[in-house]
């Protein structure tokens, strides 16, 4: 089991976006990552992603910051 986290802080749409699809794409089944962002649209762009793909996520807010981890099924 993997479990990574990916800084996107800085970073601004659809850059976090495409990095959690890129990094979705290289994990197996029971992974977990971390996507730290500060761009606010992200933090409803990342969640749309996942639920069209049914995986399931945790968004955790720390001020202007935010992580979205991330249970590959």
């Amino acid at each position: 089991m993997i479990s990574e986290t990916i800084d996107t802080r800085g970073d601004i749409c659809p850059v976090p976006l495409l990095k959690t699809t890129k990094t979705l794409a290289t994990l197996q089944s029971g992974d977990t990552f971390t996507v730290v962002s500060d761009h606010p649209p992200a933090k409803r762009s990342i969640p749309m992603e996942l639920k069209k793909r049914g995986i399931d996520y945790k968004i955790n807010e720390k001020g202007a910051e935010f992580e979205i981890t991330i249970n590959v099924p």
